[in-house]
């Protein structure tokens, strides 16, 4: 079989009407990570798993006590809302569960009958007594400002998350979590309920709240697999969030289980294909803890997790996204997904018929580990694993992420690329199978290089506002800078090509014309550079165990330093993310903070701050989370 053989297959066999269904089946739970909802959505898909014909289904279900960690990653404790409101001037405000995702998640619980609050407005200008009141919150985002509330003594929170967005719908309501344990309850608003909250509140006015929660339940996690050989490829899409959440990621759980549904594509030979539905993140982590590294199941070699795999691209903004596996973990799983992309069956052709012509889109994008794929890639487990979802989406982490928004064809396309992936590396006994890959990794390779050549490269992103933008930066994309990315580019490439088997003639070749273009690039690498701090020249080494976790970095530093993190991923949410995951994956004991700091650069693709290097390397240290190598 060819590759664009079995593409068209894993297309052809994904049963859309059936994955519809189940996203909304699972969109009828509210799916919080240790709950009551979570467990029958768990139990839900255990029995569909079953039905398609995976073996060894069954859901774990691990301590939800809050307590238990799986290496730096702590348990949630059980949650499930009951009911919640605010009412003014007995007037109702909001009501849950009638408004999806008004509670914040982990709100803690009112007396039985409720309690009557002052409302405090907190506002840029003012910082008052929120001793007992119901603080309606405009001064900060929650996170900033949480320390200060749990401090003064307030009794809750409400206010917009999505205030300062300008793209934001009439009554979408965003996502708010509260620490585990956390002595205050919450509410997330419209913009015209906060308004309303805003005028009551300066009326002096006081509600009435009433917050009503269950503190039983589990952290369930499904599994299943295809048998196979020894080894394990791994296919995941976490099962949590609050209702409806139908991109995020009702859509990643339906799509496995389709593919689980078209499981003769995957062929009878091969190593094995694992399964698994998870609270995203945690339950990741305590699968790969409790079953993994115990024995009870093996490393697998290569992994495809599916978050927003369903997005109609047109009403939500954003193209479908292949995120590639990390460049310290050489594999062709990124190459054969990006071919695999490219395969899709076309629904039209050009006038001529020469070229496929289809209006939806795709992007390949550097290695970030915002989803479970994180704890994948990360120590111990180490295992090349991609991401598919997509981006932007308006409606991501809010009530208006809706059954409606979800393209039952994009739902098969996101599928269909995480399917016929696995299901090419795991045959191996089909040399044409086998010779459509290594041929798709080596022009993904060549194109990986030249596309950082000047008349090929993307535009650069701007440079991030605020304390991120001032100072020097390393810039990967500086053209002063063109000769250190092509190396490093080229060494990237080189060693995904080595991965595969019987691939040292190719690789060979792959490194003759590097050397190539590096003998024709117009430019090198300038000295001397910005000072990047006290660790410029150290040597430093891991000290974390398990995946890189900044919550973990969080609760062993100091005030300082905290509210420094919470700063800087505020201005930045997801490029701030990226370059500290970056910073902390290039520490390996070998690289000194220079080092860390440009390949932290160079894997991101962002311009990396050298203040915030510096600043992010010796809070690591600091937290005794790293420490200079004695080697």
């Amino acid at each position: 079989m060819r590759l664009a053989d079995l593409v068209a297959a894993v297309h052809r066999d994904f049963d859309v009407a059936a994955a519809m269904a189940d996203v909304s089946a699972l969109c009828e739970h509210d799916r919080y990570q240790a709950s009551a909802g979570i467990d029958a959505a768990a139990s839900y898909v255990a029995q569909r798993a079953a039905d398609a014909g995976l073996h060894d289904v069954e859901v774990l279900h691990f301590p939800a006590d809050g307590a238990r960690r799986w290496w730096t990653f702590a348990g949630p404790s059980a949650w499930t809302p009951r009911r919640a409101s605010v009412h003014v001037d007995g007037v109702p405000v909001l009501s849950y569960p009638q408004q999806p995702y008004s509670l914040a998640a982990n709100s803690a619980p009112t007396a039985p009958g409720g309690v009557r609050l002052p409302l405090v407005l907190w506002d840029s200008g003012s910082c008052p007594d929120v001793a007992d009141a119901l603080v309606v919150l405009e001064a900060a985002p929650l996170p900033v400002a949480l320390d200060r509330l749990i401090a003064g003594g307030a009794a809750g929170v409400v206010t917009d998350p999505l205030a300062s967005r300008p793209d934001r719908w009439p009554e979408q309501v965003g996502r708010l979590e509260l620490p585990v344990g956390c002595p205050l309850f919450a509410f997330s608003l419209t913009k015209a309920q906060a308004a309303g909250l805003r005028r009551a509140a300066q009326r002096s006015t006081k509600a009435d709240v009433q917050v009503d929660v269950n503190v039983a339940g589990t952290l369930p996690v499904v599994t299943g697999r295809l048998p196979g050989g020894p080894r394990e490829l791994l296919l995941s899409a976490h099962l949590c969030h609050p209702r409806p959440s139908a991109n995020d990621n009702a859509s990643g759980v339906a799509a496995l289980l389709g593919l689980a549904r078209a499981g003769e594509v995957f062929g009878r030979t091969g190593a094995a294909v694992r399964f698994v539905w998870a609270p995203e993140f945690i339950g990741m982590a305590a699968y790969l803890h409790d079953v993994v590294h115990a024995g009870r199941a093996p490393v697998p070699i290569a992994a495809v997790n599916v978050d927003m795999a369903g997005e109609d691209q047109r009403r939500c903004g954003g193209p479908l996204v292949i995120e590639r596996a990390p460049e310290e973990l050489p594999s062709p799983v990124s190459a054969i997904a990006e071919r695999c992309a490219e395969l899709i069956p076309p629904a039209a052709r050009s006038y001529s018929g020469a070229v496929p012509c289809d209006t939806w889109a795709w992007r390949a994008t550097p290695y970030v580990g915002a989803s479970d794929h994180a704890m994948l890639a990360g120590p111990p487990t180490n295992c090349p694993a991609i991401s598919i979802g997509h981006w932007p989406d308006s409606a991501n982490h809010t009530g208006a992420d809706t059954v409606d928004l979800v393209d039952p064809q994009e739902l098969r396309r996101t599928a269909t690329i995480a399917g016929a992936t696995i299901a090419a590396m795991r045959t191996d006994d089909d040399p044409r199978l086998s010779a459509d890959v290594t041929d798709a990794t080596a022009a993904w390779a060549v194109g990986y290089v030249l596309s950082a050549m000047p008349g090929a490269r993307p535009l650069p992103p701007a440079p991030p506002d605020g304390p991120l933008a001032e100072g020097p930066r390393l810039d990967p994309w500086a053209p002063e800078h063109l000769g250190r990315l092509l190396a490093h580019r080229g060494v990237v490439a080189r060693n995904v090509i080595r991965s595969l088997p019987g691939a040292e003639r190719v690789a060979d070749w792959f490194s003759g014309l590097t050397a190539h273009v590096m003998a024709s690039c117009p430019g090198g690498i300038v000295s001397p550079e910005p000072p990047l701090g006290p660790d410029d020249g150290v040597v430093l080494a891991p000290r974390w165990n398990g995946p890189m976790n900044l919550r973990h970095l969080a609760e062993r530093s100091s005030a300082p330093d905290r509210r420094w993190l919470a700063d800087v991923t505020a201005q930045d949410r997801g490029g701030s993310y990226a370059r500290l995951l970056a910073l902390a994956r290039g520490i390996d004991g070998i690289r000194d903070g220079r080092s860390v700091a440009w390949w932290a650069a160079m894997t991101s693709g962002l311009a990396v701050p050298v203040d915030t290097a510096s600043r992010f390397l010796g809070m690591l240290c600091r937290a005794g989370l790293a420490e200079p190598s004695m080697e």
